[in-house]
């Protein structure tokens, strides 16, 4: 079985999706166990999570491009793709330093939010492996 880049676009997909609706269904019921606070914690890192997703996805998609291409013709260049990449990863610092200073919120919220791109793409990863055994 070979897996195409379409096939990695789709995995990434998934994965955000995953991760909104993870979002969605948690931010009340965190709401209603640790409090307003905690839930904006959880949601400050469901959207650092989900733009991580976003960020990973294109940089993916750059590079496939790059390797696709075989030095055959110019594809976009790779520099733009990665000074947003580190901008965001700066700027997700910076919303969690400014999160965690001002809401008094559980912390555990907020990694748990975190949490959210790493078990969604294990569990695509998962998916995956067991649709080539199958």
């Amino acid at each position: 079985m070979e897996f195409s880049d379409q096939d990695l676009r789709l995995v990434m997909n998934r994965a955000l999706r995953s991760v909104l609706i993870a979002i969605i269904v948690g931010i009340p019921v965190i709401w209603l166990a640790w409090g307003w606070r905690s839930a904006a914690l959880y949601l400050v890192g469901g959207a650092i999570a989900a733009t991580g997703i976003l960020e990973w996805r294109q940089l993916m998609t750059a590079v496939l491009l790059r390797l696709d291409t075989g030095g055959q013709s110019t594809p976009k260049p790779l520099g733009p793709v990665l000074f947003w990449f580190f901008v965001r990863l700066v700027a997700a610092a910076a919303v969690l330093y400014v999160s965690l200073r001002s809401l008094d919120g559980k912390v555990s919220a907020l990694l748990l939010g975190i949490a959210l791109a790493l078990i969604a793409l294990f569990v695509e990863a998962i998916r995956l492996f067991r649709g080539w055994t199958a």
